[in-house]
């Protein structure tokens, strides 16, 4: 299914493209396949966690704080998932009403919060990783290393060329056009 939304959206770019020349066939449909790609990952992770009650961005929570040998502070998490506090808050207090997360002070700064797996929580990440495995390995299984190395490489650049725009001045274009 994806691939054929891709088809119809590069027809779509084409036909743009041939009313507006100066569109950028190739990056906007680069773009649009990242988008596409990104969502569908992340719909077909959501349906594999389901029978385990955890949403994907739940998922990424415990296994973040896992990552973190089973504490990490808000701000860790935050950096980590890129998730606004507001939204890690709800996903934490989720967590914590299920059993699989804790929340204390900390005994060195109370002003600083710790989110802790619980032992649930930590089962619940273990069973569930080896069918997480296999579903990467299938998505990846007509790649070969150096493929997804070139991949993660390209990837990285495309984020660096993202981190480096300066959308202030592309709202001041925008605006003036």
């Amino acid at each position: 299914m994806p691939l054929a939304q891709v088809l119809h959206v590069e027809d779509s770019i084409h036909r743009i493209s041939r009313r507006v020349p100066e569109m950028r066939v190739m990056e906007s449909l680069i773009c649009r396949v990242i988008t596409i790609l990104g969502r569908d990952i992340s719909a077909r992770l959501d349906e594999a966690l389901q029978p385990a009650g955890l949403a994907e961005l739940e998922f990424r929570t415990l296994l973040t704080i896992f990552s973190r040998d089973g504490t990490a502070t808000p701000s860790d998490l935050s950096a980590s998932l890129a998730q606004s506090p507001a939204n890690l808050t709800r996903i934490t207090d989720v967590l914590v009403e299920r059993g699989l997360i804790t929340r204390t002070v900390s005994d060195q700064d109370r002003r600083r919060t710790l989110l802790g797996i619980t032992p649930v929580g930590e089962k619940l990440l273990r069973d569930l990783l080896p069918r997480m495995a296999e579903h990467t390995t299938a998505l990846f299984r007509g790649f070969s290393a150096d493929d997804k190395n070139r991949l993660v490489s390209d990837l990285k650049r495309l984020l660096c060329a993202l981190d480096a725009l300066d959308l202030s001045q592309e709202r001041v274009h925008l605006a003036a056009s």
